[in-house]
């Protein structure tokens, strides 16, 4: 199985903390916490490596010195390739505060800044850990200091070491990275309506958006969409499929997870509805845990049973 690199320019720990509700202005009692090394690339790159059948993982970008030896010590515990760069500086600590009714706020901290020297240098790394790699995630946000054609260049230097793109991001860096025609991309319903600028309210409105945006050169396009699941177009082909988690405990990670089971999903010659069923069961699975984590294969294996895929009418 070839291996999978995921690209995580802007990694951050994520201190998920569990609250009743949160109410801004006064003292909020947090009832349950949890710190885990994330970052999109670095979520996926974990899922992958989490499962009984582990996919070769390689992963790569930067790290803030400062506080870099938490992340590799996790990428080791999972069997990554860590091919991470070190720049000056710590890595952000970005806080998600989930209530009981499922609300998560945000709270996204600064980090390390780069310049053009670090990004030659993460270009050469992404050309040299592609090599012989079936897929490469771009994932995330760029930090201060990056071009925000960034996720461009590198797909680029993917592409040309062989491998196929997948860009989970979001903005300018999004729609540059989509300039450069990845193979696959998995926006929210909401950056999705963003980049067409229309409103993509259900799966009618994604299903309706997907070939506006495959006629840009974008031959999958993964569409999440929430409690309704998501929609997964491939060529002509579509798909909608939905599931319902066994305990709803955090949102957070659960895309990423949908991206990882896509992944393996194809790396084992799944058909479409069979890797929409996977990716799926992934990210039902990480709605189970607090934080970016996931239950193991049999859990995996067992919500799998219980997605819904429905065949959508192919693209006119």
């Amino acid at each position: 199985m070839r291996p999978v690199l995921t690209v995580t320019p802007n990694p951050a720990l994520d201190l998920t903390t569990r609250l009743d509700v949160l109410t801004p202005g006064a003292v909020n009692r947090v009832r349950e916490a949890q710190e885990d090394p994330g970052g999109k690339g670095i979520n996926v790159a974990g899922f992958l490596a989490s499962q009984a059948a582990p996919v070769p993982v390689r992963a790569t970008g930067w790290l803030g010195e400062g506080n870099a030896a938490v992340f590799r010590a996790f990428l080791a515990q999972g069997g990554v390739d860590d091919r991470f760069l070190s720049v000056p500086g710590s890595t952000r600590t970005n806080v998600k505060i989930v209530e009981d009714d499922e609300r998560v706020t945000d709270l996204n901290f600064p980090g390390f800044t780069v310049d053009a020297a670090a990004e030659a240098a993460l270009l050469r790394a992404v050309r040299e850990a592609a090599a012989g790699a079936g897929w490469v995630a771009l994932c995330g946000s760029l930090p201060k200091g990056a071009s925000p054609d960034l996720h461009a260049r590198m797909l680029a230097e993917a592409r040309q070491a062989g491998a196929k793109v997948l860009l989970d991001a979001s903005g300018p860096p999004f729609a540059a990275g989509l300039a450069a025609r990845p193979d696959c991309i998995k926006p929210n319903g909401e950056e999705l309506g963003e980049l067409l600028g229309e409103r993509i309210a259900g799966v009618a409105d994604a299903a309706a958006a997907l070939g506006k945006v495959q006629a840009r050169g974008v031959a999958t396009v993964i569409v999440s969409l929430g409690a309704e699941g998501a929609v997964f177009a491939e060529g002509d082909r579509r798909v909608h499929a939905v599931g319902r988690p066994r305990a709803l405990r955090s949102t957070v990670g659960a895309g990423d997870a949908m991206v990882a089971g896509w992944l393996m999903g194809g790396l084992r010659g799944l058909d479409l509805a069979e890797r929409a069923r996977l990716a799926t069961a992934f990210s039902l699975g990480a709605l189970s845990t607090l934080g970016p984590r996931l239950p193991d294969a049999a859990e995996i294996a067992s919500l799998a049973d219980l997605v819904e895929v429905e065949t959508l009418p192919d693209a006119a």
